[in-house]
């Protein structure tokens, strides 16, 4: 259930499975309203404007050939390869269209299903299931949305990406756009979205502004006719390049050229900034970073402490801010050795050997780094409007210029940059966390932790190409987009709701938006989007076969905790690493089994796709899921 490149993954394995068994006779089901291998955030048919935010020679669709599989690994050309004659022109360092990586997912998938063996037939169902209940001899029944039930012996859950239900604000929310006529676009894909409703010249508030806050951009600007070019471009004058060129050799700075037809947007956010831009030098991989704190040997201590001994804020966390500070003070020595008032190597050695947060590490920084905007302090990369108010609009709008030109330039020149080591170390320790996270090691506590350090993560590691940065800086001095800034509040008034100033809002309808740093003022708007994915969380998924099996006892909620007394984590649980779900009582199912984003809480980071060369965890996952799923097969009845 489940065809983007979890499911796929899935198929792939059993077919390379049932290539080696002799006379194997099979009938593998497929079961997504999408395009099967792509499915839906990969959709072949989106706009060229979404682009990935995995650089091109990163991504396969297929296992490496010395992957550590139970199977044959079955490999296959990498994106990189498949473009060579597919798309040529692609730069290993290009982030390229989601689009172009769903052509290939699907290719992938198709040429997977093609050379399956004789005997093995593979179907797809382009449709939604409904719900699954056991049959009375034992075996699983699905009910599909359109179509007969399927019965079968086995089930692979890889629902990904599924939609949430309302929560209680978005119900307010919607329930007064309807009122009054507004326009509220909840959470969801930005690609899916109708945003007919968002007038040329209309006023926006638009809050989040994580991935999908710049998909959301692009398709609001670029999508409804302007045009960005080089910042020195005389009036009129041609574009910088075709965008996808410009995007793969990275870009400086941009102007941006109105068509007239795009809304003004107010962007806004907890942080009130946008995601940190990927290092890149324009025409270059980015460098990466070996690990020196949180390395095998620390990975190994860690994982064999006691089942729930550990604290990850107190265990974890101050191995991975060593780790990110020593990458900080490294590049400031060496490309900013002014800013050091101590011999580099006795500094870096000092500071090595004292643990992160500590008065002997405050006390060495305090000596060495006399400029405290020089010393690496996540916090204030996490929230740099923390405490910041700011007297008129105007004033909070420089700053954000500035800071997002500070970030670009940072981004373009990455191996000069502080900032952009500490996030390649930041990047780096996330595969140890995952390991980490998933051994079961950790206490119940730290599931607030890890979610914590999955947003701070995203922010600092994970977010959008540089030329994403310098999109939005060259559409705020054209005037489309301004900054209100950090902590929005969004209140509906009209009639007779009031503000909490206790003023009304006139006799129409409309939001009412506030920020922490700009106090003093209150934005009205007649259109407000939510421009992020709704977090993953399996009690409040609209769902209905993830919530059947909640419903059925077929599944249950994972909590936190190696005895699973601790908080819900929004998981459907699952033994690990073999992937059986669980029902009410506990006890893992031999025939139904789930992997992906469903699990996020109870493993990490599970919307991570599959990198070339690192023997990728998702084809693993799908390879044990693979095993399991045809050891539960029954024979065949004698013909």
């Amino acid at each position: 259930m489940g065809a983007g490149p979890r499911g796929a993954a899935v198929v792939a394995r059993l077919l390379a499975h049932l290539a080696v068994a002799p006379g194997a006779r099979a009938e593998i089901h497929v079961v997504d309203p999408h395009t099967p291998g792509a499915g839906r955030v990969w959709d072949p048919d989106q706009s060229g404007l979404l682009l990935m935010n995995t650089l091109a020679a990163h991504a396969t669709a297929h296992p490496d050939p010395g992957a550590g599989l139970h199977g044959p690994a079955a490999p296959g050309p990498t994106l990189r390869q498949w473009a060579a004659e597919h798309a040529p022109g692609l730069a290993p360092h290009a982030y390229p269209p989601r689009a172009l990586m769903g052509r290939y997912l699907a290719w992938a998938h198709r040429r997977a299903v093609a050379e399956a063996p004789p005997g093995v037939r593979v179907v797809h169902h382009r449709t939604r299931a409904l719900d699954v209940a056991r049959t009375a001899e034992g075996r699983l029944r699905l009910t599909l949305a359109a179509g007969p039930p399927l019965t079968v012996d086995a089930l692979a859950l890889a629902t990904g990406h599924t939609d949430r239900r309302p929560s209680p604000e978005a119900a307010r929310l919607g329930a007064h756009a309807e009122r009054w006529g507004l326009v509220h676009l909840p959470p969801g894909h930005a690609q899916e979205r109708d945003t007919a409703g968002l007038p040329a010249g209309g006023h926006v508030v638009v809050r989040g502004m994580a991935m999908g806050f710049f998909d959301q951009l692009a398709l609001l600007t670029e999508g409804r006719g302007g045009r960005f070019v080089a910042a020195d471009a005389a009036d009129g004058g041609t574009e910088v390049t075709a965008t996808a060129a410009r995007r793969a050799k990275g870009t400086g700075p941009l102007r941006y050229l109105p068509s007239g037809r795009e809304p003004r947007l107010s962007v806004t956010s907890g942080r009130g900034v946008p995601y940190l831009a990927r290092g890149q030098a324009p025409g270059t991989m980015p460098p990466g970073h070996t690990l020196s704190v949180l390395d095998a040997t620390a990975l190994a201590r860690l994982t064999s402490a006691a089942p729930g001994s550990l604290s990850f804020r107190r265990a974890v966390w101050p191995l991975i801010a060593k780790e990110a500070g020593l990458a900080w003070y490294r590049t400031l020595v060496r490309y900013r050795p002014e800013r050091v008032a101590m011999p580099a190597d006795a500094f870096l050695d000092r500071y090595a050997a004292t643990a992160y947060g500590s008065p002997p590490e405050r006390a060495l920084l305090a000596v060495a780094v006399p400029e405290p905007s020089d010393r690496f302090v996540p916090a204030r990369i996490d929230r740099p409007l923390a405490g910041r108010v700011f007297g008129d609009p105007a004033s909070l709008d420089a700053w954000m210029r500035e800071w997002l030109a500070d970030d670009l330039a940072q981004a373009l020149r990455p191996e000069t940059s502080p900032l952009k080591a500490a996030a390649a170390a930041v990047a780096a320790a996330k595969g140890p966390v995952r390991r980490i996270a998933t051994s079961g090691v950790l206490d119940a506590d730290s599931a607030r932790d890890l979610a914590w350090f999955r947003s701070f993560g995203a922010h600092l590691a994970s977010g959008p190409p540089a030329s994403r940065i310098a999109e939005l800086l060259a559409l705020a001095e054209a005037g489309v987009v301004e900054f209100p800034g950090a902590g929005p509040v969004v209140l509906p008034a009209g009639g007779e709701e009031r503000t909490p100033t206790g003023q009304g809002a006139g006799d129409e309808g409309v939001f009412v938006v506030r920020t922490a740093s700009l106090p003093g003022r209150a934005i009205t708007t007649r259109a407000l989007v939510d421009a992020w994915l709704p977090a993953t969380y399996l009690a409040h998924s609209a769902d209905p076969l993830l919530r059947g099996l909640l419903r059925s006892g077929l599944g249950r909620a994972h909590r936190a905790g190696p005895a699973q007394d601790g908080e819900p984590t929004g998981a459907l649980d699952v033994t690990l690493p073999e992937l059986r779900v669980r029902d009410a009582s506990g006890r893992p199912a031999a025939d139904l089994f789930a992997l992906g984003v469903p699990l996020e809480g109870l493993e990490w980071n599970t919307a991570i796709g599959a990198r070339a060369g690192t023997d990728a965890p998702l084809f693993r996952q799908a390879d044990q899921v693979a095993v399991g799923m045809l050891g539960a097969l029954r024979p065949a009845a004698p013909s």
